[in-house]
């Protein structure tokens, strides 16, 4: 009440319509040209907008005030275009004893519905679902009000689920789920399903368009019949994609040991034609040592970009979460994963500090490995199996790496997720989370969703079912070596003669080349989500999890910000819409959805499995909106 907009423009009414009211009465005498634009074009002047009919309006500036959305949503069935068919109810009372038929299942359908039914029309309401679960609860509860009172005027009747095949001149066919159809009177149609953002138009304005790839063909057939579509691609973001991901291919390469690893040996490129003298077992001595192979070089690199990214995205989300969570993760990237292989326990070996008994266990003798070691194996003790393979599939069993990956897979990460879900692992310690959180941050947005993304997620199942086939190969070649078991483990982990086996095609290709190299075109978490196995084996652990997200429905506004920042692909929203606790395995814990929201909906907690009934809440806040009503309401 006491806010007074720093403008000629007055702001008292307390209601919707008082409100509309009076900014229309102070911007009758504005200018109104009434025309569709086209495209907008900057001028030296300013921009210009050119309309479909040719005409230009100049400006300094150009607001694009198009709502949420944009343009009206297509039903895409014939009829559509009639002059009874509308996209939006303005004046109820004009259908006041007319046949009016709705389509949607949104507040929007929901308030128009109400609206007409009251206004004394005879409704019926067209829902593709057999629920109402997007509108507010009041909504909801006046839809079924009315829909069961049948005194005076007005009627509403709900059709659900079906779906719109053709509108005539005074009616509507629908078809339900199992295909039959009816025939409903409408003298009006609303087709209240919302908008869709206007694409081409900002494409012919030069708009930059968030991980927009340009115009493709939605069949096959389409893209065969005319090449001209591909005048419309951005080949700008085409190449930039191309150029880095062969970087990483190439990098992978000369890092695993690939064709630019054998040719930089062979020709002392960097770091091979560097030779310190190393022969003490001094601290610079194990460490110009480590410094001899490209691995070391690449280790340090990513916990770099941990460290320098996480530190960016500490002070971008200012929550306690946050906060704790990168801090943590940027420890465990530097410490046991980097510094512990590279350098402390070659210097407590080297030294005789550590037992002989215990480094030739988990740490065997090796011509090829630089400290004689291979201390390598030490990232084991974080990167679990499947995830990790090479301390588990290894020529002769190492028992003490066996016990410890059992530990891990099969005992402490369902401990884990029993509690707090597969993010305590994958968004908390997990070497992949670690640079998807925090160099991977400002990306998290360009995930691709929809079901026909969420069925590659099928694909981290399979590689799960092959990790295990593997190990039962192994565990027979253990038993019997020489015989077809251990052949077949050979076979599929190393591809024979091509090389196209798991370890080159999961650990290097999917793990490395693909998940990093579209890491700023297609999120961070395209590895975490599609391919990962130990995701997969998560995946079953998280039926029996008590983690979720809660969501306090009466708050949601239905921005739709929980599902775009989720680099998982999760439509959080539709849960956020029910109130439900979203129980989507592929969450991990980022709190990106709980953070962006802006009305505070949504927050980590736990509930019993079995009744659904909330028995925690996390107490380390990671909602950016209740910290600041915290903070509001402790001021006052």
């Amino acid at each position: 009440e006491a806010m007074t907009p720093a403008s000629d423009l007055e702001v008292t009414a307390q209601v919707k319509e008082a409100l509309v009211d009076e900014l229309e009465a102070q911007t009758k005498d504005l200018p109104v040209r009434h025309a569709t634009a086209h495209r907008i074009e900057p001028t030296p002047e300013g921009h210009e907008v050119v309309t479909t009919d040719g005409d230009r309006i100049r400006g300094q500036r150009v607001i694009v005030a198009i709502g949420r959305s944009g343009n009206f949503r297509s039903l895409d069935v014939p009829g559509e275009d009639k002059d009874h068919v509308q996209h939006r109810l303005h004046d109820p009372t004009r259908c006041r004893g007319d046949r009016a038929l709705v389509i949607g299942g949104g507040d929007s359908a929901a308030e128009a519905a109400t609206a007409l039914t009251e206004a004394g029309a005879d409704v019926t309401l067209s829902y593709r679902r057999d629920e109402f679960v997007r509108p507010k609860e009041e909504n909801v509860e006046r839809l079924y009000e009315r829909a069961t009172y049948h005194e005076g005027e007005g009627s509403l009747t709900l059709k659900m689920p079906t779906d719109v095949e053709e509108i005539r001149e005074d009616e509507v066919v629908l078809s339900d789920e199992n295909g039959d159809t009816e025939t409903v009177d409408a003298d009006h149609v609303f087709a209240t399903i919302g908008r869709e953002a206007p694409l081409d138009f900002f494409r012919r304005s030069g708009i930059e368009l968030r991980n927009d790839w340009g115009e493709v063909p939605d069949s096959l057939q389409e893209a065969v019949s005319g090449l001209s579509w591909l005048t419309d691609l951005r080949w700008d973001r085409i190449t930039a994609f191309a150029a880095f991901f062969f970087f990483m291919v190439a990098v992978y390469s000369w890092k695993d040991g690939g064709w630019v690893g054998q040719w930089a040996q062979a020709t002392g490129f960097f770091p091979f034609g560097w030779s310190p003298d190393t022969s003490g077992t001094g601290a610079l001595d194990i460490l110009l040592t480590s410094m001899q192979k490209p691995g070391f070089y690449y280790t340090f690199a990513y916990s770099a970009l941990v460290v320098v990214f996480g530190v960016k995205r500490i002070r971008r989300r200012k929550t306690p979460y946050i906060k704790v969570q990168t801090l943590t993760l940027m420890g465990i990237q530097v410490l046991p994963l980097f510094i512990l292989p590279e350098f402390v326990l070659p210097y407590l070996g080297a030294n005789g500090l550590l037992p002989t008994g215990v480094l030739d266990a988990l740490f065997p003798t090796s011509e090829y490995a630089v400290h004689g070691r291979q201390y390598w194996r030490a990232y084991g003790f974080i990167l679990a199996w499947p995830l990790f393979i090479w301390n588990v599939f290894t020529t002769d069993p190492l028992w003490w790496w066996l016990a410890i990956c059992f530990v891990q897979t099969f005992v402490l990460i369902p401990g884990m997720i029993y509690f707090w879900g597969k993010g305590a692992y994958c968004g908390w310690i997990c070497t992949c989370g670690a640079l998807a959180e925090t160099l991977g941050d400002q990306h998290r947005e360009k995930m691709p969703h929809g079901p026909g993304w969420n069925k590659l997620n099928l694909a981290g199942q399979v590689i799960m079912g092959v990790a295990f086939a593997l190990l039962v190969l192994r565990i027979g070649g253990w038993i019997w070596p020489g015989s077809w078991a251990a052949e077949a483990y050979r076979a599929v982990l190393y591809g024979g003669s091509l090389g196209l086996g798991y370890s080159w095609v999961v650990d290097i290709l999917l793990a490395g080349m693909v998940g990093f190299g579209v890491y700023f075109w297609l999120s961070g978490r395209f590895w975490c989500r599609f391919f990962c196995p130990l995701a997969a084996i998560m995946h079953i652990y998280h039926r029996f999890s008590r983690f979720r997200i809660l969501a306090d429905k009466k708050k949601c506004i239905s921005c739709n910000q929980c599902t775009s920042v989720c680099h998982q692909g999760i439509d959080v929203m539709a849960y956020a819409q029910k109130g439900e606790p979203m129980d989507d395995p592929e969450c991990v814990r980022c709190s990106a959805c709980v953070e962006t929201c802006p009305t505070g909906v949504l927050e980590f907690g736990q509930v019993q499995p079995n009744t659904g009934e909330v028995i925690h809440r996390d107490a380390l806040e990671a909602s950016l909106t209740r910290i600041q009503e915290h903070e509001n309401g402790t001021a006052a």
